[in-house]
């Protein structure tokens, strides 16, 4: 499960997170009779809560070096512990 969408076969640069990254066949929202009822929802929720913050704070900069990032533990959520930014 933790590797299921960074198959470096499948996608470019699969341990990076790219927001600009062409539409893949990721697995976030499951798949054929697995697929989750939400995932439009949770999409456009997303697109908005961006799309939101990079208006109201166009300079956003990250506060660490991204090598300093830590990672949740877990194989079914994969998730930063923290991301210090810095609003301008």
């Amino acid at each position: 499960m933790n590797s299921a969408n960074r198959d470096t076969e499948k996608f470019k640069d699969a341990d990076i997170f790219d927001i600009t990254r062409e539409k893949s066949q990721h697995l976030a929202f499951g798949k054929g009779i697995h697929l989750c009822l939400g995932a439009p929802l949770a999409r456009l929720e997303g697109e908005i809560a961006i799309s939101t913050l990079l208006a109201r704070y166009p300079e956003i900069q990250l506060q660490t070096d991204v090598t300093e990032l830590e990672w949740r533990p877990g194989m079914i959520v994969r998730g930063l512990k923290e991301l210090p930014v810095q609003l301008k």
